[in-house]
């Protein structure tokens, strides 16, 4: 038990969920209890999730050699695993795909930075491909597992190169290119692991120009499930806040994907995402450029990127006994312009 049930948080407990890798927490409100949030997958399936993935952290590090018992039966887990989302996530499958995360403060260590990431590009590209209806549960399979660890070979890389603030030099941006080659090499021969699993590590960067890495392939060369993928990656890398930067508006995130496809993504899975995708989830704490701060109370099916926000709070800061909402849809001059509370602890 870390916080008791109806305690009032304070800044030293918010400070201490924060320093044990507690993301996000569901903040009870008498204006907002008819604002029902359920998360995509159980809570059991998530505590499983991340389970598998910490034990691959704990069992490599860049002293770890290729080819020995350290990632044995582990394709079974994954298996396991990835079988349970699946089955969550397809009892909701013509819902909007939401995350339930959005972490405006930078990962308290490499091993909550890998989980998040993994977990996030998962729910992502299984729910994408669920909601399209054309694959087979096999296809599901290697598309979940190849999301859930495209980064994995980053756990074998240098942990100082990992959390350095100041940009990379050029050699050390080719070692941080090597994870991709790591990855797969991890993967290849892993029983239970599909072999198109693999090819998502070693693909997730190639972009469609060629600019890509870590052999500069080219439209029809990168696998599908690779280019989807990489476009969930990068999204997912800009909205969370890195040791070397802050995180980016979601909606800013969707431009620069957009502004890039057709160059470096595939333009039909950007738009799959854009018209899929609540880039701002039911009971995300948000600002808007008004001043004016509350919840997403509701989303809008014709359009994902402008929710309706419950105004439960005024532009001078007074807590309001009986909250509005505002439909961006509808009131086009009025932006979301951050997300999460902005708390000083």
């Amino acid at each position: 038990m870390l916080v008791g049930y109806r305690v009032e948080l304070t800044s030293s407990m918010l400070k201490k969920l924060s320093q044990l890798g507690i993301d996000y927490l569901y903040i009870e409100d008498p204006r907002t209890d008819d604002i029902h949030i359920e998360d995509p997958i159980q809570e059991e399936t998530r505590m499983q999730l991340r389970n598998s993935l910490g034990k691959v952290f704990e069992k490599f590090s860049p002293t770890v050699k290729f080819g020995n018992d350290s990632f044995v039966s582990y394709g079974k887990l994954f298996l396991e695993t990835m079988s349970r989302v699946i089955e969550d996530l397809q009892y909701r499958k013509k819902d909007a795909v939401m995350l339930t995360t959005l972490n405006m403060m930078p990962a308290s260590n490499m091993e909550q930075h890998f989980c998040q990431n993994a977990m996030n590009v998962c729910m992502y590209a299984t729910k994408l491909a669920i909601m399209q209806g054309t694959y087979t549960n096999d296809d599901l399979m290697s598309i979940g597992l190849g999301a859930l660890l495209h980064d994995v070979g980053s756990v074998q890389l240098p942990l100082q190169l990992l959390q350095k603030k100041a940009g990379l030099t050029p050699n050390e941006y080719m070692e941080i290119q090597k994870h991709a080659l790591y990855g797969f090499q991890m993967l290849k021969d892993e029983v239970g692991i599909p072999l198109l699993s693999a090819q998502c590590a070693l693909q997730h960067h190639e972009r469609l120009d060629g600019s890509g890495y870590p052999f500069n392939l080219k439209g029809n060369q990168i696998h599908p499930y690779a280019r989807l993928i990489g476009i969930l990656d990068s999204y997912d890398a800009m909205v969370h806040t890195r040791n070397y930067r802050k995180a980016i508006p979601p909606h800013h995130a969707l431009e620069i994907l957009y502004a890039n496809a057709g160059k470096l993504y595939d333009i039909e899975m950007v738009k799959l995402f854009r018209n899929n995708v609540a880039i701002y989830p039911l009971g995300l704490s948000v600002s808007l450029s008004t001043g004016e701060s509350g919840i997403v109370s509701r989303l809008n099916s014709h359009s994902m990127q402008r929710p309706v926000v419950r105004v439960l709070r005024t532009a001078s800061g007074i807590e309001l006994k009986d909250p509005y909402e505002v439909d961006l849809s509808r009131t086009l001059n009025v932006m979301i312009e951050e997300v999460g509370e902005q708390l000083v602890v």
